[in-house]
């Protein structure tokens, strides 16, 4: 039986040309029975089967089909270059079972070089070759100024280091290419005792690529160094690169060297180089202080280290005066399995270490220490949610030691998950005057508070968190953030040491903060004001409604009502008030009495309390106001044309306020109307929480014209904001409204807070959609308004959370969780359908908190 052979993707003769591989068109090829004398097949069929004794390639080199001899599956291919190739018949699978392959022929043309020279362009060596041919196409490339060596596919079982060299005159520039056919597909494999399976050393322009290196025990993968001292002008490579590579150890913990281990990298590119089941992972190190490696950048690479005080990326100065300078770390990740690793470490023995070193968009995981910067200056760490090892204790996530200074963490996703560890320690004593300095970000502790000085040394620590539960990325599945989002309320924010910086939010129950603890703290817009007030400076309580009074609570809430009583977060109420018919006012919420000396008492925080009330129509009774006991104030409420009428008390202590509002002396029928009570200082943060339990999108956006008495109040031009987030939708779920009435609600707010004069559109928005849990099972809307919201922003350049999307739509996963609440507002975990616990509410906020930071 005869086999097919030709015709193949890989089926083309190639010769080197002025160090470019061209193809050979017309090239005579002649078939063998060994790599070296052997016999030559004479039994030949052309694709016409037709008798040939060699096979001729077309004009563009292609191979064509035809057959070998009988049971023939392999020969060696000759045309006319130094050595012969090997080809299998085509489609013929090796090995046992299914799971062989289709040899790849790999063939040789004659060099155009004279005979007595030996270019390594003219090596194609395969799985069958020794060690030494491959070494000697190095070396070739060495002796005549650089060449290509491409390594087919196979496992090449080296007993010996491999060694790529320049030569001792640096006047002689030599490149060198070194080729496997893919990271899986061409395997170096080391043995033990060995130093490394590749060595660089005065070597420019070395291009290594599509490689796959396996290492074990002490060896390394990759390393370089400089020979014949510094005073030679030798480095050990420069203006090369390294792509495509993939790295591995034995994955058990036994390895102890490094996968990369270069001296002097200068002007070079590290990419897509996938490292794992190793010991240590990529180390750059200084050999000589005459010289100042760097310039070099290390983007796409994937670090796994298996076994105990590992390092996934370092850089050291190993030279009196040594230092490594300007290298740039793109969008690299590591993870560690074992103890006492550590992630980026920057060392050295002395000089001057390392400095400016850029890391951008490093994803760190379970280390024992994320950055530690021994010695060095003028580094930088962007970090992408990065995390300690969960659960150990006593470990710190950023060390800077006494060789440390000018050196910045400017992050915004910093997630760390731990129990009993530090954020930061710093023994930085040499330069007081230039202290490493951390700012945007974000540390958490699960479980427990996280310990530690994180100010020692005068080092800075600027809008950063430290709390108790994890962060999510502002740009993770069902979190979207538009580019050059948040303009105004960035600046505002940043402004807030001598104005207000003002959020509004609107929305139903699971936004007021129906069952924390305590609503007004608790809830995921009281957690966002403490946690911001505490950065940026406190602006005081914000607005009070009277939603959450007994009139409202009273009938299906009792329970909750006594809780929140005790906590202190319930308006309190003497005689009978009634909830207003319409959506009036900041919360679109009122209450009414006609009642002579009935009372409403607030707590409002801040130098100044204002005091809203509905005025208008038939003849209303004076208000009358007290605070912190003082004499009543009376205010007329006037006749006419509704409107709300704002009373302001300026100049007041900064401290928390009791304010009393009485219905003054009154008729049947004659009602005072109020909204509600809210505090503010002239600077800080400001959240106005104006949700009210029930709430539909109609409630925020049926009045939006500036005359209206509704939208203009909750985050309009009568109650401004730097930021608006909108949260009403599980009631209209509900309510059955269908999303284009939910969207055009919506987009009737946002008229009336960014287009009713004297607005500009200044304004900036957050859609933030609760979690539906079971609130309704029937209608079947709710997955409509988030479709209408994600094109809303689109529309209006607002950012968007979907909490129902986060919770995977599953109010079992959120139950899970403990996020769920109980109607007796103790903040506990329980079975709600909607609501949610003191947990679920800290989820909730830590969500938003990414994007407001930025």
């Amino acid at each position: 039986m005869r086999h097919d052979f030709g015709a193949g993707m890989a089926d083309y003769v190639v010769r080197p040309s002025d160090g470019i591989w061209t193809v050979a068109g017309g090239a005579a090829l002649t078939f063998w029975s060994a790599a070296t004398e052997g016999t030559q097949y004479t039994d030949l069929l052309d694709a016409a089967g037709l008798p040939v004794t060699e096979i001729v390639a077309d004009e563009r080199g292609f191979v064509p089909a035809f057959q070998g001899p009988d049971e023939v599956v392999g020969m060696w291919v000759e045309s006319g270059g130094p050595s012969r190739a090997y080809t299998e018949a085509r489609g013929l699978v090796t090995g046992e079972g299914s799971g062989g392959y289709t040899s790849v022929t790999r063939i040789v043309a004659s060099s155009t070089a004279p005979a007595d020279v030996r270019a390594a362009a003219q090596y194609v060596c395969d799985g069958i070759a020794d060690q030494v041919q491959i070494q000697q196409a190095f070396d070739d490339a060495r002796d005549h100024g650089g060449g290509e060596i491409q390594l087919t596919v196979g496992d090449y079982n080296l007993t010996e280091q491999l060694r790529v060299e320049g030569t001792d005159d640096v006047d002689v520039e030599i490149g060198i290419i070194v080729r496997g056919q893919g990271a899986r597909a061409t395997m170096l494999n080391t043995t033990s005792g060995m130093a490394s399976a590749l060595h660089l050393t005065k070597v420019v322009r070395v291009q290594l690529c599509d490689l796959g290196i396996t290492v074990g025990g002490t060896t390394d993968g990759i390393t370089s160094s400089t020979t014949n001292g510094a005073a030679s002008g030798h480095r050990s490579f420069w203006n090369s690169s390294f792509k495509n590579l993939q790295i591995n150890g034995p994955w058990d913990g036994s390895h102890s060297g490094w996968a990369i281990n270069m001296g002097s990298p200068f002007r070079s590119v590290f990419e897509n180089i996938e490292i794992g089941g190793v010991g240590n992972g990529l180390r750059f190190h200084s050999e000589h202080a005459d010289f100042n490696p760097g310039d070099t950048t290390v983007e796409r690479c994937f670090v796994e280290l298996v076994g105990d005080n590992g390092t996934a990326y370092k850089i050291e100065s190993t030279t009196a005066d040594g230092v490594m300078n300007q290298i740039e770390f793109e969008m690299c990740e590591a993870i560690a399995s074992g103890t006492g690793c550590t992630g980026i470490h920057l060392a050295g023995t002395g000089g001057w270490g390392t400095s400016h070193t850029h890391w951008r968009g490093v994803n760190l995981e379970q280390f024992d220490r994320l950055v530690h910067v021994e010695y060095g200056s003028s580094n930088t760490f962007r970090l992408n949610h990065v995390g300690l090892r969960t659960g150990a204790s006593g470990l710190t996530a950023l060390v800077f030691g006494a060789n440390a200074f000018n050196n910045a963490v400017l992050s915004t996703g910093l997630l760390y998950v731990t129990d009993d560890c530090k954020l930061y320690s710093d023994a930085n004593t040499i330069e007081p005057a230039s202290p490493n300095r951390i700012s945007n970000l974000r540390a958490y502790s699960e479980g427990a508070t996280v310990t530690g000085s994180i100010n020692p040394a005068g080092t800075t620590i600027r809008r950063t968190i430290l709390g108790n539960t994890t962060v999510r990325s502002p740009q993770e599945p069902f979190v979207y953030v538009p580019p050059g989002w948040g303009k105004r309320w960035f600046a505002a924010r940043d402004g807030a040491g001598s104005a207000l910086a003002r959020i509004v939010t609107v929305g139903g129950s699971a936004t007021a903060g129906f069952y924390a603890s305590n609503p007004r703290t608790k809830s995921w817009p009281g957690l966002l004001a403490s946690k911001l007030q505490g950065m940026y400076g406190d602006g005081g309580s914000g607005f009070q409604s009277t939603a959450m009074s007994p009139a409202i609570l009273s009938g299906s809430d009792a329970t909750a009502l006594a809780a929140w009583q005790v906590a202190g977060a319930v308006v309190g109420q003497t005689g009978t008030w009634v909830q207003g018919g319409s959506f009036f006012g900041p919360s679109g919420h009122y209450l009414y009495t006609d009642v002579t000396g009935n009372t409403l008492t607030f707590k409002a925080r801040g130098t100044t309390v204002r005091i809203y009330t509905v005025v208008g129509g038939t003849t209303r009774p004076s208000m009358l106001y007290s605070i912190d006991g003082g004499a009543d104030v009376t205010v007329a409420q006037p006749t006419g044309t509704n409107a709300i009428q704002v009373t302001t008390v300026t100049g007041l202590s900064n401290a928390e306020h009791t304010v009393v509002v009485k219905a003054g002396t009154a008729s049947t029928g004659q009602y005072l109307s109020v909204c509600g009570v809210s505090g503010e200082k002239t600077s800080g943060v400001l959240v106005h929480n104006l949700a009210v339990a029930g709430a539909t999108s109609a409630r925020y956006g049926t009045s939006y014209l500036s005359t209206g008495l509704n939208a203009t109040y909750n985050g309009g031009v009568d109650f401004p904001a730097d930021l608006c987030i909108w949260s009403a939708a599980p009631n209209d779920a509900t309510a059955n409204n269908t999303a284009d009435v939910w969207s055009a609600n919506v987009a009737r707010w946002i008229r009336a807070i960014r287009d009713n004069s004297p607005a500009t559109g200044d304004v900036d928005l957050l859609f933030a959609i609760p979690h539906f849990g079971r609130h309704e099972g029937t209608n079947f809307k709710y997955q409509d308004y988030m479709r209408a919201a994600r094109g809303l922003c689109d529309v209006y350049g607002a950012a968007f959370i979907n909490w129902w999307g986060l919770g995977l739509n599953s109010w079992e996963n959120w139950n899970a969780k403990g996020y769920w609440g109980t109607s007796a507002g103790t903040g506990a975990t329980g079975t709600d359908t909607v609501h949610l616990s003191d947990a679920g509410f800290q989820y909730m906020a830590d969500t938003v908190l990414p994007i407001l930071l930025g």
